[in-house]
């Protein structure tokens, strides 16, 4: 899908707004074309200076020319990405209570790349609308079961 074509600057409200829908909706569809059985791949972006510079995808195979790029990513595919997992227990009384669990999620589980793409440093991320689209990690799959590895906080 092409990107559309940006709108004179003379345009009026409803043609920007056309172009936005457009250009956002092009950007979800290019985000569910990257989901492949479940293996998603997401294209890295530095924002200075404004291109693609690689590609991760679920099992942690980065693509890249970019040192910078490889040298902050190593860790993280690597070890896996720490995340607080939301959780509910019950304490001794039977209340429940609300905490945090820190988890490592490592190439593989659901929810790795949105987990990867949140941590890397400025000025790379990925396209906010692709951002929106990517699977979150989820204590109750159990396909994350064996991609993870567990830690109280």
């Amino acid at each position: 899908m092409e990107e559309p074509d940006r709108p004179d600057p003379d345009a009026d409200a409803s043609e920007i707004q056309e172009w936005m829908d457009e250009s956002f909706d092009r950007s979800v569809v290019e985000g569910m074309e990257s989901v492949d059985d479940g293996n998603v791949t997401v294209e890295i972006i530095d924002y200075e200076r404004d291109e693609v510079v690689g590609t991760i995808d679920t099992d942690g195979n980065l693509d890249t020319e970019s040192e910078a790029l490889r040298n902050v990513s190593g860790e993280y595919i690597d070890r896996g990405i720490p995340v607080l997992v939301p959780m509910t227990n019950e304490n001794d009384e039977g209340e429940t209570v609300h905490a945090d669990a820190e988890v490592i999620i490592e190439p593989g589980a659901d929810g790795f790349v949105r987990a990867f793409v949140d941590e890397l440093p400025s000025p790379f991320d990925c396209d906010m609308g692709v951002l929106d689209e990517l699977p979150t990690f989820d204590m109750r799959e159990p396909s994350s079961e064996g991609a993870m590895n567990g830690r109280n906080s």
